[in-house]
């Protein structure tokens, strides 16, 4: 039965996530939120997929929620990317000692409601020198501070905000609507416009200690850098696999060829074919990537263990290296294979790799290689930044 209900949440999102691609295009040029598509996939319970089933979850896998988010990023990459925020404190609260954070919010998550990060600021030189701070006023903290990269927490009901806090990190979870919360769509990348990524200002939010969350566990903090790269990398392939789909579209649909092309016919063109089937080639390479990191980070949650956790580090930071490469790759060719005809501004296509060049900057993929030569030549164990900062200090 269990497996059943499962089923039929994935097909509702699946079903969901088919649509996506319908008005994309109107969206991206004309700057329209995507809420409403947001709301229907949580609707359908792409929230609630990693939720535990007894919170009221779907209780699906890694491996599952990686389908769902290639097909999601395929229809629109935007929408993919949003979820990054959700999906990434729904793993921390599964991790998370019980308490009344973790219940609360799982089931929230269950219910419907939407998580946003508040994570990097622009004025401070990396993660580990934030500038929003708590400020202990009686039985609470107030929370002041301003984020940036604060990927879709404009569509958000709970805000996680990174904190340091007597030398460790500290999520501080606070209701989207507190007042002293201001979020700007005042993203400004030419690429995933419409990931809200922008600004979000604390002017002393009030926060219920309770929902304070202290990064401790260092396994935990392994792998929660493993699996926000998969759930870009997932993003990635969703664009690559968008790429071949809209590709072979233009192909059947070309009429004009070129002079020295070896037939009149485009679609029946070799030269041209061949580009559309390398294209394929590569989107079907990013998905088993990131079907591959999703079996390592669910063997990791049955067997946690330190070689568990740093075989799923090794495999994200190569996904994102790979993937980076292929879905690069394939934007790029779509044109070679497109012609002139597929600039036009009305089709879009050029949002593909716009939108796979900003995803694929989050994460400098030069970082990451150097993170696996490192292990290759020297044996360094990867490690995830919280666990960096915390054994500093």
């Amino acid at each position: 039965m269990a497996g059943e209900d499962l089923r039929a949440r994935l097909d509702a999102v699946a079903e969901v996530a088919a649509g996506l691609g319908a008005e994309a295009v109107d969206r991206d040029a004309e700057h329209k939120l995507p809420t409403d598509q947001i709301a229907a996939l949580l609707h359908a319970g792409a929230g609630a997929l990693r939720v535990p089933v007894e919170y009221g979850g779907a209780g699906a896998s890694v491996a599952d929620l990686a389908e769902v988010l290639i097909r999601i990023a395929a229809g629109d990459s935007n929408v993919a990317q949003v979820f990054r925020g959700h999906l990434g404190l729904t793993e921390i609260l599964r991790l998370a000692p019980l308490g009344t954070a973790r219940t609360t919010l799982l089931r929230a998550a269950a219910a419907g409601e939407f998580f946003g990060p508040a994570g990097a600021e622009l004025s401070t030189p990396d993660l580990t020198a934030l500038a929003t701070a708590l400020r202990r006023e009686g039985d609470e903290y107030l929370l002041s501070g301003r984020k940036y990269y604060t990927t879709g927490s404009l569509y958000a009901d709970w805000l996680n905000v990174l904190v340091v806090e007597e030398g460790e990190f500290v999520s501080a979870l606070v209701p989207r609507r507190s007042a002293g919360v201001t979020i700007l769509d005042d993203w400004d990348g030419f690429g995933q416009r419409l990931t809200a990524s922008g600004t979000a200002v604390f002017d002393n939010v009030r926060v219920d200690p309770d929902y304070l969350l202290r990064h401790r566990n260092p396994l935990a903090n392994d792998y929660m850098e493993a699996f926000y790269q998969f759930v870009l990398s997932a993003t990635q392939a969703g664009i690559a696999r968008a790429v071949a789909d809209d590709l072979a579209e233009l192909v059947r649909g070309r009429t004009r060829s070129y002079p020295l092309a070896s037939t009149p016919d485009p679609s029946a063109d070799p030269q041209v074919t061949q580009i559309v089937g390398e294209v394929w080639a590569k989107a079907y390479s990013a998905r088993a990537n990131v079907l591959q990191v999703a079996r390592t980070l669910d063997g990791f949650l049955a067997d946690p263990s330190a070689e568990s956790v740093q075989r799923a580090l090794l495999e994200s930071a190569a996904t994102q290296v790979a993937n980076t490469e292929l879905v690069g790759a394939a934007t790029w060719q779509l044109f070679n294979a497109g012609s002139a005809s597929a600039v036009q501004a009305g089709l879009g296509l050029d949002r593909h790799w716009r939108n796979a060049r900003t995803v694929s900057s989050h994460n400098p993929a030069a970082y990451k290689a150097a993170l696996i030569g490192d292990h290759s030549v020297n044996g360094t164990a990867p490690r995830a930044y919280l666990n960096s900062f915390n054994t500093a200090s």
